[in-house]
């Protein structure tokens, strides 16, 4: 515990330090920790618990990450590639679907027919809401893609595809990485 009139500006520091050092955690691990404690400090604020804004000079690291993506060649030498394995055959095919949609895990696991629609071009779009953000996205369904759609929409149920969870999609997927020959990591992210 912790008295909210002892806040400063130096805890901050020493807290994120802490954080560091002692838990070894990653600085984009350190900015969301620091993020869920500034919550109650905002409500503290106009409450009058506290005078003044601990955080006010306080400013987080910013975190630079890489954004890996496949090249055109690494794509078709993945999409050329037939698995003995139906278990990665089918990862493959989920995973060129997302690549050629820009849909996350969450949005192709949730994927079901009624999110198919005529667009205004009279050609086939996805539309449903982003589950991270709860906005609206509409995205056009380019052959590939719809011929992914086509193979699947007759074998499940409500749900296009049958995914299995974020975490064994990510280990098949680096399986995969490994048995084609290409070195980047991939994940459900790539």
């Amino acid at each position: 515990d912790f008295l909210l009139k002892k806040l400063t500006l130096q805890f901050l520091i020493d807290f994120e330090y802490y954080l560091k050092v002692e838990e070894k955690q990653k600085q984009i691990t350190i900015n969301k920790s620091i993020q869920r404690f500034r919550k109650p400090i905002k409500v503290a604020l106009p409450k009058g618990y506290l005078e003044r804004d601990p955080f006010m000079l306080y400013k987080t690291k910013s975190v630079r990450t890489e954004i890996v993506f496949l090249s055109v060649d690494e794509l078709k030498q993945l999409e050329n590639h037939q698995f003995n394995q139906p278990r990665l055959q089918q990862v493959k095919e989920w995973f060129v679907f997302s690549c050629y949609t820009g849909l996350a895990y969450n949005e192709i696991s949730k994927l079901q027919k009624k999110h198919i629609v005529k667009g205004f071009d009279g050609e086939l779009w996805i539309e449903m809401i982003r589950e991270k953000t709860q906005k609206n996205i509409s995205v056009p369904l380019l052959p590939k893609a719809r011929e992914l759609i086509d193979k699947y929409a007759d074998v499940n149920s409500e749900n296009i595809f049958n995914i299995c969870s974020n975490q064994r999609y990510n280990s098949y997927l680096k399986e995969i990485a490994s048995i084609i020959g290409i070195e980047k990591r991939l994940t459900t992210h790539t």
